[in-house]
């Protein structure tokens, strides 16, 4: 898929219900991650995304994390809350975001740049994966024209 046009969705945030689209996000880097909050691997991942978004703010680029296979709503949306994330939380009840993007397990993250075209695809979590993921973000970041400053850190 890297390479390719990020397939277009709308659907709605987790908490407020607002609709979003991607296409709407032209012109911005997007981080598109799948996530279950019941996924370790998962919960790893959000938190190096979350930086992400405070760094370089919605104006250059925007992360938006989809709700993939939860079965209880109402315990996603108090865990949404009790993190207090700015990234994006997106419903995908009817799975057809998921589809779109062929995914089958996660976590499942599309780095699309500010052309629509996705950058780099990262699948599943192991030894190495922050590492990589930073790298991956660093170079979007570059292509991007955005200030490498911006780019979180391993560590953080």
């Amino acid at each position: 898929m890297a390479g390719e046009s990020a397939p277009d969705f709308t659907t709605k945030k987790l908490l407020t219900r607002d609709a979003v689209t991607l296409s709407g996000q032209q012109g911005k880097l997007v981080f598109l991650t799948f996530w279950a909050s019941w996924c370790p691997p998962c919960r790893k991942e959000l938190p190096i995304l979350e930086n992400v978004q405070r760094k370089l703010g919605t104006e250059r680029a925007v992360v938006y994390a989809v709700s993939f296979k939860e079965t209880d709503e109402t315990a996603v949306r108090r865990w949404a809350r009790d993190s207090a994330l700015q990234l994006t939380l997106l419903q995908d009840d009817s799975g057809q975001v998921a589809r779109k993007y062929d995914i089958h397990s996660i976590p499942h993250l599309f780095i699309i740049g500010r052309d629509g075209k996705i950058l780099k695809v990262h699948t599943g979590y192991g030894p190495g994966s922050i590492d990589e993921l930073v790298a991956d973000i660093n170079a979007a970041l570059q292509s991007a024209a955005l200030p490498v400053s911006a780019a979180p850190s391993a560590a953080q």
